[in-house]
């Protein structure tokens, strides 16, 4: 997927653009700005530059030190500067401040904050009937504190906790684990899990992308691996939403898979989505599922092989 003056140079420009007075960007032009728009965008921008240059972008260490200026005393981030929990979009922040190489201490105390939260848990037998679907006694990360773990803030968590050094943190390992027991056995995730009341969900592709993602860290190919991609190259050709299309390419590419006609689907989910006021939330996977670079962001590296930083001393 070339990276060419065309789709991709206007999407970058119009990304840009959306950004705020204040160097952010919020879920709608001239709404309030939010962490997860924000760091998306940031983090597509710096796609389109090869993961950043040796000078980041000055809109991409605006974007940092807005993040900064939400950060709590705790180390978490809300979701804005007026709503400070919950803090399910803090591994987002990391990510920034990681690839950008600012803000290390605020970084560490995020990542502290985030070794310290944990989906509650439920024992086999308070679950009688299989009702969950799924290895309840698991550890992973839930979105709003002192309920249930699910998958993707579970894959935010080890994404971010991998950029700074905690890849083989015992609650990362458990992450890991919980990400494999969610997997649905057609292949692919569901949002959380993999059957209820017995009977089989089915697999979206944001949440199938992100899984394979996280996986790629440590996992060769697996039943789980290779089902997810199997149900991705099946799905996608005729998926444009931008989420779902985005987030399962970068799936994919973390795997070494590039369909090809990756480059006219993203080119097709652009032509749907420019122009319109919530265009930066949905721009911002595109750019990064066009930008071969953009697993490095993540702490990937293609076909699944891990990026080697060095590891630093996480606040916990």
């Amino acid at each position: 997927m070339p990276m060419t003056d065309d789709w991709s140079d206007r999407a970058g420009r119009e990304l840009a653009g959306l950004a705020g007075p204040d160097g952010a960007w919020g879920y709608r032009r001239g709404a309030s700005a939010f962490v997860e728009p924000t760091a998306l965008a940031t983090l597509a921008l710096m796609a389109r530059t090869h993961g950043g240059a040796a000078e980041p972008l000055p809109a991409a260490r605006r974007a940092a030190d807005w993040l900064a200026s939400v950060q709590s005393s705790d180390g978490s981030l809300g979701l804005n500067l007026s709503q400070p929990t919950p803090g399910w979009m803090t591994p987002y922040a990391v990510l920034v401040w990681r690839a950008l190489g600012v803000h290390d201490e605020r970084a560490r105390r995020a990542a502290g904050w985030l070794l310290g939260q944990k989906g509650r848990t439920l024992a086999h037998s308070d679950d009688p009937g299989g009702v969950a679907g799924h290895d309840t006694t698991l550890v992973g990360w839930p979105w709003v504190a002192d309920t249930h773990s699910w998958l993707e803030p579970t894959v935010l968590a080890v994404l971010a906790l991998g950029v700074v050094g905690a890849a083989t943190h015992p609650r990362v390992r458990e992450g890991l684990k919980l990400i494999r027991n969610r997997a649905v056995a057609s292949g692919g995730w569901n949002y959380g899990n993999r059957a209820v009341f017995g009977r089989p969900l089915r697999a979206q592709p944001a949440p199938t992308g992100l899984g394979l993602l996280a996986l790629a860290t440590v996992d060769g190919r697996s039943a789980i691996v290779d089902g997810a991609i199997r149900y991705l190259e099946a799905m996608l050709p005729a998926v444009r939403a931008p989420a779902s299309l985005g987030w399962g390419l970068i799936g994919l590419r973390a795997w070494g898979v590039v369909p090809d006609r990756a480059a006219d689907w993203l080119a097709e989910a652009f032509t749907a989505v420019t122009g319109r006021p919530d265009a930066a939330p949905l721009l911002a996977p595109l750019i990064l599922a066009d930008a071969p670079d953009a697993l490095r962001l993540f702490g990937r590296a293609a076909s699944g092989v891990p990026r080697k930083d060095e590891a630093y001393h996480v606040v916990r």
